[in-house]
């Protein structure tokens, strides 16, 4: 598995070169003071390209969608945030940490969302890391090391590839050791004095946004006693240096303000129990040892309940998944994760009609909610409702612009419901946003070549091929 993700990682050191290149700001000299706000966002988008085309972020809409309102809610809370551009962003992986990208890009890894104990402990990471962000300690890192080299660029991408997909800092650290020795240059590893100033900033937004400012403190504690006993852990420290002093600070800091006591929502629970069950491997052995628990587990939370629904269906015990969701949505109708997740389930039954009702209401209620959106979408698209399908996700359309992978279900509604012309600019933009420019081009150059109704469709589509156009012109200039 191993060789297999640094032939990955070779591949994309190789599209760095021939593709990013183009798209990467000129920093001009390294006399300048500092990148502007503006070459930091196009780096930070290229950045992104890159891992959407390979890292294993999470495509879920119920935790994608939880992640961007608790992101929101703590930049809402940090005034230096408010004239920047941020996208929370969630990595599949079995290692511990969380990174800032130029442009406000932050991942957070789902380990670090499951190890959290509180909400108010995954609020402090995220809080940290836009005080990151809102500071430039990435554009400043940048100047320092005279310009963004593309070696350090593909060096970057590599090393987390590796360090997401093996679960092991390790196999990271010796992927930037190989690469020209960056190993110390990586954006995200930051110096102690970033992460003082990020802990004050942090811990400040913490509590303005309601939550516990101690968090922060209870969360150091943690990956300073796990490092000493699980590799994961590791990661985390290493790019975010720990030293018992900086804890001290943070603790004396936490004390400055009023203490609460918070109760955690039930969907932090929810999703810390969904992205559980999404990371067990279906097995003979594990579907047995889960039935075997969860039966003798008395007392079993909400959570419990759910995560055990959910491995259920991934594991097709539909019955029992059934049995399990039918009793939570009678307790709690008005909950959207037990929808969504019995609107799933009938999907893989072949019964989607069920659930179409339920979803629409509960989209009535929540217009905003992403994960209601894409269920009611698959459900229309399951129960051959192709017209409703597309309907619902052109008018949601703004949400694609962090959940690209909308623009899939866009095609294929598109293609049911006989709008066979407008297939081609769904393609196109779907794969721009995944960095194959090449691709999109083909794609967006189809879609010129067929009859369309849509008296903008023309604009909008020259207007696209004349971005990726001006990527190249910018290439061609480089050379």
């Amino acid at each position: 598995m191993l060789k297999q993700l640094i032939a990955c990682c070779a591949a994309l050191m190789a599209i760095s070169i021939s593709l990013s290149a183009s798209e990467l700001p000129d920093f001009g000299s390294s006399s300048s003071k500092i990148i502007s706000l503006t070459e930091e966002q196009a780096l930070g988008d290229d950045y992104m390209r890159q891992l959407r085309a390979f890292a294993p972020l999470v495509n879920d809409a119920e935790i994608n969608d939880y992640i961007q309102h608790l992101g929101f809610k703590l930049v809402e809370n940090n005034l230096q945030a408010h004239d920047r551009k941020f996208s929370f962003f969630v990595i599949r992986s079995s290692s511990i940490n969380a990174f800032a990208l130029p442009g406000g890009y932050i991942g957070i890894h789902t380990e670090l969302i499951r190890r959290s104990e509180t909400e108010s402990e995954l609020a402090s990471v995220i809080g940290h890391e836009i005080a990151h962000v809102t500071q430039r300690h990435l554009a400043r890192r940048l100047e320092l090391q005279n310009q963004l080299s593309l070696p350090t660029l593909a060096a970057f991408a590599a090393a987390i590839l590796i360090g997401v997909q093996s679960g092991s800092a390790d196999a990271g650290q010796a992927a930037m050791l190989g690469t020209q020795g960056l190993a110390q240059q990586t954006i995200i590893n930051h110096t102690r004095s970033n992460e003082s100033e990020a802990d004050r900033i942090g811990i400040t937004t913490l509590y303005q946004a309601g939550f516990d400012p101690n968090g922060a403190v209870s969360f150091f504690e943690k990956m300073q006693a796990n490092s000493r006993y699980h590799s994961n852990a590791l990661e985390f420290l290493r790019t975010h240096p720990l030293s018992r002093s900086r804890i001290t600070d943070a603790r004396l800091r936490s004390q400055e303000y009023p203490k609460r006591n918070i109760s955690d929502p039930l969907t932090y629970q929810l999703i810390k129990a969904k992205i559980k069950a999404l990371a067990e491997k279906v097995t003979p052995l594990s579907i047995e040892q889960a039935e075997s628990s969860y039966k003798q587990e008395k007392n079993k939370s909400l959570a419990t309940q759910y995560e055990y629904a959910i491995f259920m269906i991934r594991a097709k015990k539909y019955a029992v998944a059934e049995e399990v969701l039918s009793s939570l949505r009678a307790s709690h109708p008005k909950q959207p994760s037990f929808a969504i997740a019995e609107a799933q389930l009938n999907i893989h039954r072949e019964t989607p009609e069920k659930s179409v009702a339920t979803i629409q209401q509960m989209l009535v209620n929540s217009p905003t909610n992403l994960a209601l959106v894409e269920t009611l979408s698959e459900l229309y698209i399951a129960n051959k409702q192709h017209k409703e399908a597309r309907k619902l996700l052109l008018e949601n359309i703004h949400m694609t612009e962090n959940t690209p992978y909308l623009y899939k279900l866009l095609s294929e509604a598109q293609e049911g419901s006989g709008h066979r012309s407008e297939v081609y600019e769904t393609e196109g933009n779907y794969l721009l946003q995944m960095g194959d420019l090449g691709g999109a081009r083909i794609q967006f150059e189809q879609a010129l070549n067929v009859h369309t109704d849509d008296p903008y469709a023309r604009a909008r589509i020259n207007a696209q091929i004349n971005r990726i156009k001006e990527y190249l012109r910018q290439r061609s200039l480089r050379h």
